[in-house]
């Protein structure tokens, strides 16, 4: 078959016969290039030479430890930290005592699935779970009588196996029966332990309940650091301050790179003859006198955006990187030492500084955690607690907004309603003592502690102590625990609980559940009455 073949071919159409005066380009507006001379700063300018190339000598170490609460944990290589320090004990509600359950059926023969759903059963849900949980009570109805109670069987094996037996006292098998049946429970322990984890209620080790937010310390050779995660419950560089330590005996590592210019959308022009792109309208910033940072940003964006190189240098994660100097050699072949930009007395405030606590100074490093949060999931809150100031009750309130239900779903908790009305009064006037509250509030009173501070300790409503649905507040709610006063301000908290997943650069899979503490919403008051009067 015959082919075509096109060519196009651009031709000029000069009206001259030369095109030598078009391709010079000439500017014919002095006053322009005199300002786009002021722009790029041409008028205060120097001979020198163009970098080309720098020299850093920089030392790493690496992260070799995190304290856990009184245990301590091996940093290998690419651990990442949030799941580490923030991993809580994973809940045993119906749903997880159902899959598991199922698991090792899964695991086991059949002929042993009769006797080990009936040693470990799933209970029925009662009349009065189906009137106040119809959606446990449906879960209920099916699993019930069908599925094995997988937490039960697995903690009576762990048990079993604590003592030196290979099998839990329940069920009692024929002999035959016992060598499969070993096996399952061994299998399940196994696939509990790798996928699972921890299994209970526990609070995470790291977790501080006092300040009601995690606590952990790092260890890189002699230095200790202290990490306390923001509220997003991120691990990043700045989560962490000096405690103690001298930098390591590191030998220090000499690396040459070529510099390159500070790249962003609409940054001037390196070109007198060219123009800047329009896709960043620098006219519509409108800075206040006073906003200094938004001044000195646009004034960098202006005028000095082409005056900056950038000198990557590759620090691997979960490390310690010192910069013991930095030289720049131009095409000359003079070389100029870069000093530290805050070494100086004066300096007050580094943007990547790492404070050091024993002097209150700035740590000479930089920090590259293995964190988790620049590719983290996660979920909506498994469990939400708001802990506010009620001035008009001269007391504090705890108040569980979402937790999880019994199959481990989220579920919204009641909110304060007006009493309700009295009906056959025993008189035309009657005094109750206190107004009814939800059963998601609980009172935080104010009482002194041995030091002459102010702390919150649980209280009672009327018709005695409640106890708390989620985990957020079973630390708050027990006897004897005091809640410094001045962690609830005016702005009030928020707490959550919330899933979490990522991968690390291993491509393996994390999945732990972070606690979240947010600024709240204001103060709020309760509707509590005492002595109330009504009619």
């Amino acid at each position: 078959m015959a082919s075509i073949t096109y060519w196009s071919q651009l031709q000029p159409s000069p009206r001259q016969w030369s095109v030598a005066e078009g391709l010079a380009a000439r500017v014919r507006d002095p006053a322009w290039l005199l300002a786009r001379q002021w722009q790029l700063g041409e008028f205060q300018g120097a001979d020198a030479g163009s970098p080309a190339f720098t020299r850093i000598v920089s030392r790493i170490t690496k992260l070799t430890a995190a304290r856990l609460g009184s245990a301590t944990a091996t940093l290998t290589a690419g651990q990442l930290l949030e799941p580490l320090v923030e991993a809580e004990s994973l809940g045993t509600d119906l749903s997880t005592r159902v899959e598991i359950g199922q698991t090792f059926e899964a695991l086991a023969p059949a002929a042993l699935h009769d006797a080990f759903r009936s040693a470990y059963p799933i209970a029925p849900a009662t009349p009065a779970d189906a009137k106040s949980d119809p959606a446990t009570a449906r879960f209920l109805a099916v699993c019930a009588g069908r599925a094995t109670d997988g937490v039960a069987l697995y903690t009576a094996a762990k048990q079993a196996q604590r003592a030196g037996h290979a099998l839990p006292p329940q069920p009692a098998l024929d002999a035959a029966a016992v060598p499969a049946a070993t096996k399952a429970v061994a299998d399940l322990i196994t696939w509990v332990e790798a996928t699972w984890g921890r299994l209970g209620n526990d609070e995470p080790p790291a977790w501080d309940p006092v300040r009601l937010e995690y606590g952990t310390t790092v260890n890189a050779g002699t230095l200790t650091l202290a990490g306390r995660p923001d509220g997003e419950a991120a691990l990043d560089w700045y989560a962490f301050d000096l405690l103690s330590g001298a930098p390591p005996p590191t030998p220090p590592a000499a690396t040459s790179v070529i510099p390159g210019h500070v790249r962003f959308r609409g940054m001037p022009s390196a070109r007198w003859w060219d123009f800047e792109t329009n896709k960043t309208d620098f006219g519509a910033i409108l800075p206040d006198p006073r906003d200094l940072s938004k001044l000195l940003f646009a004034d960098f964006l202006l005028l000095h955006g082409d005056d900056w190189y950038l000198a990557p240098l590759d620090v691997p994660s979960g490390s310690i990187c010192w910069i013991d100097s930095l030289s720049v050699v131009d095409v000359f072949g003079v070389t100029t030492a870069i000093p530290r930009a805050d070494d100086t007395p004066d300096a007050r405030w580094g943007m990547f500084a790492t404070v050091d606590k024993s002097d209150g100074g700035r740590a000479p490093f930089l920090i590259v955690p293995s964190s988790a949060v620049a590719a983290a999931q996660t979920s909506g809150p498994l469990e939400e607690v708001h802990l506010l100031r009620d001035e008009t009750a001269d007391m504090a309130w705890a108040i569980e907004h979402v937790v999880e239900g019994p199959t481990g779903k989220p579920q919204l908790e009641s909110s304060p309603s007006p009493p309700p009305p009295l009906d056959a009064a025993p008189a035309p006037l009657v005094y109750q003592l206190a107004s009814p509250l939800p059963p998601s509030w609980f009172p935080l009173m104010p009482v002194p502690t041995a030091t002459g501070a102010i702390a919150l300790v649980a209280g009672t409503v009327e018709g005695g102590p409640r106890a708390p649905s989620g985990r957020l507040l079973k630390r708050l709610s027990r006897a004897g625990f005091q809640l410094p006063e001045e962690e609830i301000s005016r702005a009030g908290l928020r707490l959550q609980r919330v899933a979490c997943r990522t991968r690390s650069v291993d491509g393996k899979m994390y999945l732990w559940i972070a606690r979240r503490k947010q600024i709240g919403a204001g103060e709020a008051s309760s509707g509590l009455r005492w002595d109330e009067a009504r009619t």
